[in-house]
């Protein structure tokens, strides 16, 4: 009785923990060369200080310019681009330096995104290199090749979402802002939503899918400023979020509040949960929060204590 009771304790442990670990938040902090984890539940920071992009630079000699805008889980690791340094920085689920990868192939480079085996990197490029999404290997680390709906002087892409099955991307090119559609393959298949450039949206930054509802939003940085939010359809319902506060990241928590970021904090309408940085993407992680981890650490000991 007593080995069932503690199993079934153990159980409950690791399925709450699951819970809470798809709920943890990165959030970048391009002003402090950091990335924190931040509670899903509702926004709360956890670690502020949890990567320290700028002592990774340091390890492998590199004394440029640091912009890092986006932290992604792939294969296992951390992965953060860098606009300035042109390079994605690898860590490990602890935040520990792994190495850097592709230094000198690209360049300015933004928010991205992985499905299956291929990295997809929101590029701005310069002459030698292409302005548009560049594809990684993941096994290889490797580039595979590029994609754009356009001409170099179409496009300025800033992010890369998996949605619905394709690839939505943000297009900030003065005059043709709009999120454009993509098959993962990299067949242009027409645009979600196009901004009629004076009352829409205007330099959407990071798209993410809000979960409660399946619709989508954009941080929309300049004016009219805000998280924009549209039907699967493309139906667009205007401003759910941070009105005139230049959004640049965007996320829905649990209790249903939209976190979003800007050059000041990471905040909510109902107030700011960190300020002194300069904000950028959000993305969920499985790093477990704190009271997952303490749930974990007594469903082990229960364990144990009854296996002796």
């Amino acid at each position: 009785m007593f080995r069932t009771l503690s199993l079934t304790l153990a159980i409950s442990a690791m399925s709450w923990a699951g819970t809470a670990q798809a709920g943890s938040l990165l959030v970048v902090d391009s002003g402090n060369d950091k990335v924190g984890l931040y509670s899903g539940a509702d926004g709360t920071p956890i670690d502020t200080d949890f990567i320290d992009i700028a002592a990774a630079a340091t390890a492998v000699g590199y004394t440029g310019g640091l912009t890092p805008i986006e932290a992604l889980e792939v294969n296992g690791e951390i992965w953060v681009t860098d606009q300035v340094a042109d390079r994605i920085w690898r860590f490990d689920t602890s935040g520990n330096f792994v190495a850097d990868l592709l230094p000198g192939q690209i360049d300015n480079v933004r928010g991205f995104e992985v499905v299956g085996d291929t990295v997809y990197i929101a590029q701005g490029g310069n002459a030698d290199q292409v302005e548009g999404i560049v594809t990684l290997d993941v096994p290889s680390l490797s580039l595979t090749g590029s994609f754009a709906s356009g001409a170099a002087g179409d496009i300025s892409y800033y992010d890369v979402e998996f949605y619905n099955g394709e690839l939505f991307v943000s297009n900030i090119d003065s005059g043709n802002d709009a999120i454009e559609r993509f098959s993962i393959a990299g067949a242009f298949l027409g645009n979600f939503a196009t901004s009629d450039g004076t009352t829409s949206f205007d330099f959407l930054q990071q798209l993410a899918p809000r979960t409660s509802n399946g619709n989508l939003l954009g941080g929309g940085f300049s004016v009219p400023a805000g998280v924009y939010e549209f039907q699967p359809d493309g139906t667009p319902l205007g401003i759910v979020a941070g009105l005139d506060g230049g959004p640049r990241g965007i996320h829905e928590l649990d209790n249903g509040e939209i976190l979003w970021t800007n050059g000041s904090a990471v905040q909510t309408d109902g107030g700011i949960t960190q300020g002194s940085g300069q904000y950028r993407y959000i993305t969920p992680t499985l790093i477990p929060e704190p009271a997952a981890i303490s749930l974990l650490a007594i469903g082990g000991l229960f364990l144990r204590r009854r296996n002796r």
